[in-house]
């Protein structure tokens, strides 16, 4: 029940906010890890149909312990993925895919299984909260099935 309270709360923010901070979330997905694993990266695309840039204040998820932004980074002919320090949302779409910008969460405190939905809350700088419900896939898509399109 408290969930749907605030997921309810959550929905009426959305209506209170200006339409030059809109912020919508689409596609979100974990790719999976070992159970042992005690981290894991989150792909998603955040656009930003508004006209003005939105930054993000915090990142959270019960399933770990933090959550940050990493950009993979080329540097002497090595990828490495760094922390984004700024936090910025521009107008458009921020697709945070595989190879590129994702967000890793760390710490995890329970191992994710293929399927599970794993809740994330992304709070702007705006006050609203966006509630990511990320489904953990297999790292290679199985044979014979077709591709999950949204």
């Amino acid at each position: 029940m408290k969930r749907i309270v605030g997921v309810l709360a959550g929905l009426l923010s959305v209506c209170a906010t200006s339409a030059l901070a809109a912020v919508h979330v689409h596609d979100a997905w974990i790719r999976e890890v070992p159970p042992a694993s005690r981290v894991a990266a989150l792909f998603v695309a955040l656009e930003n149909t508004g006209s003005e840039a939105v930054a993000i204040r915090q990142m959270r998820s019960a399933v770990a312990e933090r959550v940050e932004w990493h950009d993979m980074i080329m540097n002497e002919g090595h990828m490495s993925m760094r922390a984004r320090e700024q936090l910025l949302l521009m107008p458009g779409a921020t697709v945070l895919a595989p190879g590129g910008s994702h967000l890793m969460l760390l710490g995890l405190r329970e191992p994710l299984h293929i399927g599970d939905q794993v809740p994330v809350e992304i709070t702007l700088d705006t006050g609203r909260v966006l509630s990511v419900n990320a489904t953990v896939r297999a790292t290679q898509p199985a044979s014979g099935h077709a591709h999950d399109h949204h």
